[in-house]
């Protein structure tokens, strides 16, 4: 899994390439939090273009993530998810926490 990120204008932008599954949960859970340390920080926006698979395992790291960010009053927002990782995120319900944005 490869992460790169930017921050704009308060917006952490956050691109993930690779699959999200348990073999790499810990490392992307771990860069994630870092990341969420930024200061002055408005919104985060995970771009989910590049990831290929995602299993129940990122499901349950994104809504970890989610739960800090509440905790910091910042709103997740999950951008651009490839078909398949798409229909996953939608039967999951995940859309009701993190809104789907597309770019």
């Amino acid at each position: 899994m490869k992460i790169s990120s930017k921050v704009t204008n308060g917006t952490l932008y956050v691109a993930l390439y690779g699959e999200l599954d348990e073999s790499c949960a810990t490392y992307v859970r771990s860069r994630l939090d870092a990341l969420f340390d930024t200061p002055k920080l408005t919104k985060v926006v995970l771009d989910m273009a590049g990831v290929t698979f995602m299993d129940s395992t990122g499901i349950g790291m994104l809504i970890g993530r989610y739960k800090i960010l509440k905790g910091k009053n910042l709103p997740l927002l999950l951008s651009s998810p490839s078909a398949v990782v798409d229909k996953l995120l939608r039967l999951s319900g995940i859309y009701e926490l993190m809104p789907k944005i597309n770019f």
